[in-house]
């Protein structure tokens, strides 16, 4: 029978190797990857939701993203954009949240930091918050404009003002920053010089509301009336017009079947020359009335101001198959015909307009200029005096 003391000592010992061989075991289980992180899955979740943002499936890609966190939480690419699609909804809180868990995981992410100090700025109205991942981003990367016009903003609204005019300077080919520029120099009292900026504006942006607004009244501050109610008068015009469009913009929404609010917004589209949104809203149209004879003359029409000939070509060529007494169509198909130059298909269709319509000069002139261009210099001549008889 073993002593007490050597009882005592090869329990010691028992127990000293069961803790080395217990605690070589944990060690090897935390080496071991989790069985629950699986960044190969999580990368193929990422691409998938990359995949679903090209094509517009927006809620496919949030899901794929918010998977794909769900698998590797350290994973910034996905954090940033799941920040993104937050921003879209005006989300804002999740939005930031997002934001800066990529930035915590790659701190030098750049887009990341634009996101979030646009997401302070835009989304929460709180410029003193934006300014700090902005200043990040340009020191990373000095030349991202756009981060350079959210700071110039940020600056703009804490009454930093000489801080905001010299990031806003650097950026006078950007229209909103240039905008920006003429406010800060609004904000000193410096009217004459803010004038040039808010003209520049209104050169390229003919519709800036803000800018007529903010021009007007330096104007007036600097004595220069007749151009400051004129500019004040045209900043009324635009208002109506935007106020215009949200009502007819929820009447669609309240009702997307019923045609003539869309007719209406798509002339009120074009008189502001927005080709693009006037041509998204007859597509719709046609969609919803394929046959709509006004629908296809307005987008015809669309096609002509922008010099789409190959799908004015289209849209014509059908009008006058469905309309062939049309005097009006014709003379549009003859006209783009001559846009190709394709003279020779232009003069039928300009013959049979001026038998449809005896009485219009203009259909007569181009008449003139087709005959003319292919060489028969009689008929063109003839075509022409009945145009100058008519002008008379």
């Amino acid at each position: 029978m073993m002593s007490t003391n050597k009882q005592v000592l090869f329990l010691n010992i028992g127990f000293s190797r069961c803790l080395s061989i217990l605690i070589f075991a944990l060690s090897v289980v935390c080496l071991a990857p989790a069985e629950d992180v699986k960044p190969d899955e999580a990368a193929q979740a990422y691409q998938a939701g990359l995949q679903a943002l090209t094509q517009g499936k927006h809620h496919d890609a949030f899901a794929a993203f918010q998977r794909a966190v769900e698998l590797d939480p350290t994973l910034a690419e996905a954090h940033y954009q799941l920040g993104v699609l937050y921003g879209k909804q005006s989300q804002w809180k999740p939005a930031i949240d997002a934001l800066q868990t990529a930035i915590s995981l790659t701190p030098d992410f750049t887009d990341a930091h634009i996101r979030l100090g646009e997401a302070y700025l835009i989304g929460m109205a709180s410029a003193k918050d934006a300014v700090k991942p902005l200043e990040r981003v340009l020191q990373l990367r000095p030349d991202l404009s756009r981060a350079r016009r959210l700071l110039g903003d940020a600056y703009l609204r804490q009454n930093r003002i000489d801080a905001a005019i010299y990031h806003l300077e650097q950026l006078v080919q950007d229209s909103e920053a240039r905008y920006l520029l003429g406010l800060a120099h609004f904000q000193k009292e410096d009217f004459a010089q803010a004038i040039p900026h808010f003209e520049a504006v209104i050169k390229r942006k003919s519709r800036h509301t803000k800018a007529h607004f903010n021009l007007g009244n330096c104007y007036l501050r600097t004595g220069k009336i007749a151009e400051g109610r004129t500019a004040l008068r045209m900043f009324e015009k635009l208002t109506r017009e935007e106020e215009q469009l949200s009502s007819l913009q929820r009447l669609v929404h309240n009702d997307p079947q019923r045609l003539q609010p869309r007719y209406e917004l798509v002339e009120l589209h074009i008189e502001r020359t927005e080709w693009e949104l006037a041509t998204a809203e007859l597509k719709v149209c046609l969609a919803i009335a394929p046959h709509d004879e006004k629908a296809s003359e307005l987008l015809g029409y669309i096609y002509l101001q922008t010099e789409a000939y190959p799908e004015a070509l289209e849209v014509y060529g059908s009008l006058v198959e469905a309309h062939p007494e049309s005097a009006i169509y014709r003379n549009s198909l003859g006209i783009i015909y001559m846009m190709q130059k394709r003279p020779r298909q232009a003069i039928p269709q300009f013959e049979t307009a001026t038998r449809l319509n005896t009485t219009n000069p203009q259909l007569y002139r181009n008449l003139a200029n087709a005959y003319r261009q292919v060489g028969e210099q009689a008929k063109a001549e003839q075509a022409y005096r009945r145009y100058r008889s008519l002008t008379k």
